[in-house]
């Protein structure tokens, strides 16, 4: 990294101080601050700021699901792996008992709308989501095998309330 005693200001603040003129010592403080302003420009980002990765789906979510007629309560968990490809584990309150279930993602599409695989011990079928912006939040419909999804299922972060 160079000093910043190196900087073209510096040539500038010598010339200046060499010259004998009326008012030197208020063109001088012009020229510092003009220096240290324009020096404030070529800071380098910190260095967490680059490895900030992008929002993910990853996490765990709360919500409800559409099931035998009614909206119950169900916990999603996502993974992302190393291609992007999503996978993940449910399970929802079923008359009283606990059903859990896996997840896997159909094919890989970046973005906020995903295709998943789920399955439980009453089969298997799809689910397809749509996640807020900042992955936060989603909005789904799953249904199951050979059929269009046409039942809810919705998860925000967890005490967040999901409507």
């Amino acid at each position: 990294m160079k000093s910043i005693f190196s900087h073209p200001c510096k040539t500038l603040l010598t010339r200046v101080v060499g010259h004998r003129q009326r008012g030197k010592g208020q063109t001088i403080a012009r020229l510092i601050g003009i220096c240290i302003t324009g020096t404030l420009f070529y800071l380098p980002e910190p260095a967490n700021a680059a490895s900030k990765s992008p929002a993910q789906p990853a996490g765990h979510y709360c919500g409800k699901l559409l099931s035998s007629g009614r909206l119950v309560d169900v916990e999603t968990s996502l993974q992302v792996d190393a291609r992007g490809h999503l996978s993940g584990a449910y399970r929802f309150d079923d008359d009283g008992n606990m059903t859990a279930g896996t997840l896997s993602e159909v094919g890989t599409a970046p973005g906020t709308v995903r295709t998943l695989r789920w399955f439980d011990r009453y089969g298997m079928g799809s689910l397809t989501i749509r996640f807020d912006a900042g992955y936060r939040r989603f909005e789904g419909l799953w249904g199951p095998q050979d059929a269009t999804p046409s039942y809810t299922w919705n998860g925000g972060s967890c005490g967040t309330p999901v409507s």
